[in-house]
């Protein structure tokens, strides 16, 4: 408690050191805000900065006409320019409050549009990393992750120009973030609603890539689920059919090959188990499924030297005895739907002559 004290006086302290203050209205006043000229003079002052790419004394005119004519409409566009200000001095917090509140003083702002792309902007700063300020406090360092208010952000471009170019950006941009965060579903869900809405949008096409990323990385991160695979020939297929002859298909098709040297590799450390533990009769069927359902795969060029060296021959009729049948300790899967964890055994493949012995 005492080492955050110590922060917090010492992040604070910049406001009240170099800072003098004078009574207005009634109220305490910093003395750099307090109006000396009329609010259109520094209206003027501020338009002045904005062409000149003055930044900081653009913040400054803004704020001096927020605080001391809050009921003139130069208050309301004042709002605007600071969330333009903050947003060139890279204070993505404070410009998306400022535009926040522009954006709720009418029901038309005159910069409407220019308000909803400085959002999606911050989005993606934020996106991308920039850091929001301890506790909201501008003098406090910018050290807190800012990625739920960039999924907020997103939705309000989304909401606010729905058939918007910015809202198909908006809505790819959310799906990336949210499988950044593991939201499977909801990134799957967010990509599919780019390709209903932007049909023949490009960021349609890198939509249906990006499902199929999602159903490669949950394959790898999670136990390979046969519907993972079955969804993800289904998102080509669709790919396909709605972009001929785009060449980012091969893409998604070497995620899909790698999807398959998962479920492969899956079905072959099964059936090694097997042959390890003297079971050949059920080592052979894990490595005959390998070459009826993944023959492309490397996995199944070495299924078929096991079987070689295995030169098992079931007796006609006949399957697996139960106790061949009962899988590994670390899974309650039937046979062929057993769970085993592992990588890709595409690691295995320099040693093949390891794997023959």
């Amino acid at each position: 408690m005492k080492k955050l004290n110590i922060l917090l006086l010492t992040c604070l302290s910049p406001l009240f050191v170099n800072a003098a203050y004078t009574i207005k209205d009634g109220k305490l006043m910093n003395t750099e805000i307090v109006a000396t000229m009329s609010v259109q003079e520094h209206y003027s002052a501020l338009m002045s900065a904005y062409q000149n790419e003055q930044w900081e004394e653009l913040v400054r005119h803004g704020v001096i006409i927020v605080k001391n004519f809050p009921s003139t409409p130069f208050s309301e566009e004042a709002l605007f320019f600071l969330g333009v200000g903050h947003f060139q001095l890279q204070d993505y917090e404070l410009a998306n409050r400022h535009l926040t509140r522009y954006l709720k003083m009418q029901a038309t702002p005159k910069y409407f549009e220019e308000a909803i792309q400085y959002k999606f902007r911050i989005a993606e700063r934020f996106q991308g990393g920039a850091k929001k300020h301890i506790f909201g406090i501008k003098s406090m360092p910018k050290w807190v992750p800012a990625r739920e208010e960039a999924l907020a952000i997103y939705d309000e471009v989304i909401t606010a120009l729905p058939h918007h170019d910015l809202a198909a950006q908006a809505l790819f941009g959310k799906a990336q973030l949210l499988l950044k965060e593991d939201e499977y579903k909801a990134c799957i869900e967010t990509y599919q609603t780019l390709i209903r809405r932007f049909p023949k949008h490009p960021l349609a096409g890198e939509s249906y890539i990006g499902i199929g990323q999602v159903y490669l990385v949950q394959s790898q991160e999670q136990y390979p689920d046969q519907d993972f695979l079955d969804l993800a020939e289904i998102n080509l297929r669709k790919f396909k059919m709605d972009f001929p002859g785009e060449e980012k298909a091969a893409a998604a098709e070497k995620m899909l090959q790698e999807m398959k040297e998962i479920y492969a590799s899956n079905l072959y450390d099964t059936g090694r188990f097997y042959e390890r533990t003297k079971k050949p009769h059920a080592a052979f069927i894990y490595y005959t499924r390998i070459l009826a359902k993944y023959p492309d795969t490397n996995v199944a060029d070495l299924a078929n030297k096991r079987l070689s060296k295995l030169n098992y021959k079931p007796p006609q009729g006949q399957s697996a005895p139960a106790e061949q049948a009962t899988p590994p300790a670390s899974s309650s899967s039937p046979l062929l739907n057993l769970q085993v964890q592992g990588q890709v055994v595409q690691n295995e493949l320099p040693s093949q002559n390891e794997a023959l012995k």
